[in-house]
């Protein structure tokens, strides 16, 4: 699976080696500036914190043009988080743990 994130500084950092070293997940970042539309493409999930132009409007297209999508929206420092799909459906997650971040994000062992 790939996980595209679009998170800077030492969460960014923690997330992706959590993913990537302990779970195999191919982790790709967001470079800065790039807009969400051009570098979405192949990713099965998008991790943010809605900086920059991540904004609802723009999660909203992106999931539309491609449904397979799932957004996990990282809030509060990391602390907890929402995880959105195509359907018109947020499930909130409350506190967050590595073990919720792993099962938000799809992936196993």
């Amino acid at each position: 699976m790939t996980v595209l994130l679009d998170l800077r500084g030492v969460l960014g950092g923690v997330v992706g080696t959590l993913l990537g070293d302990a779970y195999g997940a191919a982790v790709r970042e967001v470079p800065p500036g790039v807009p969400l539309d051009e570098v979405v493409a192949g990713a099965g999930v998008l991790i943010t914190d809605l900086g920059g132009d991540s904004d609802p409007a723009v999660l909203t297209r992106l999931l539309r043009r491609h449904p397979g999508l799932r957004v996990l929206v990282v809030e509060d420092d990391g602390r907890t988080g929402s995880l959105w799909e195509l359907r018109p459906h947020r499930i909130a997650l409350g506190e967050l743990s590595p073990q919720q971040l792993i099962e938000a994000v799809g992936l196993t062992r």
